[in-house]
């Protein structure tokens, strides 16, 4: 099983590509300072991904799992990423969005869903409702994750 992450509100993108991975990584939770972050991760066993040296700090004290990206370029991170351990293969699991589940559909049963031609590689979130399909943009995705952004 691969580990649950949250990501501060500076690595928002980064979460993103996380989930393109199949890794299931929470948004802060609305409103939420350092505390907060901090107490969500302990409460639910994530690590939190944070560029907030002072944050990642107080995860230490505090034993909760963290992972200090320090670069703002997202290859880069992805990069720090792969060197901290994290797999970075493309894993259409979960919804890049809001980190839903995404659940392979039928595409007569897809509200605006591409032509028949991907009929057998559709996917709708659970939670928010978007659909995703293996399109051109796969193969960019899935250089980008495996070379860690290179």
């Amino acid at each position: 099983m691969k580990d649950r992450y949250l990501a501060d509100l500076m690595l928002l993108r980064l979460a993103r590509w996380l989930r393109m991975a199949g890794h299931d990584v929470s948004n802060p939770p609305e409103g939420s300072d350092d505390s907060g972050l901090l107490e969500v991760a302990l409460k639910e066993g994530r690590t939190l991904l944070t560029r907030d040296r002072l944050l990642a700090r107080r995860c230490g004290k505090a034993g909760a799992s963290c992972i200090l990206i320090r670069s703002s370029d997202l290859d880069e991170q992805l990069r720090e990423l792969l060197a901290a351990g994290v797999t970075l293969e493309m894993n259409p699991e979960r919804c890049t969005l809001c980190n839903g589940i995404l659940r392979k559909v039928e595409a007569s049963g897809a509200y605006g869903s591409p032509g028949p031609e991907d009929a057998d590689s559709l996917w709708r979130c659970e939670v928010c409702g978007k659909i995703y399909w293996r399109g051109t943009h796969w193969q960019g995705i899935r250089e980008r994750l495996a070379g860690g952004g290179a």
